[in-house]
């Protein structure tokens, strides 16, 4: 399954490999691509083992909260 989230924080390449580090650690996340130009983190996850719901936790929780 692929998640498209915005999120208006990123703004640099810290910002991208903060999110990208912390969602790629969730267990089923197969692959993470953030932007800083399009404000934008792609996911692609196995719903047997992670949510959405559980993605937009994980970035609420290193700060950069998806829209």
């Amino acid at each position: 399954m692929l998640a498209t989230l915005k999120v208006p924080r990123i703004h640099c390449d810290g910002c991208v490999n903060t999110v990208t580090n912390a969602v790629r650690k969730l267990p089923g996340v197969t692959a993470v691509e953030a932007s800083e130009v399009t404000k934008e983190v792609k996911v692609q996850f196995d719903p047997a083992q992670v949510n959405e719901q559980k993605i937009r936790a994980t970035l609420n929780l290193v700060g950069y909260p998806p829209a």
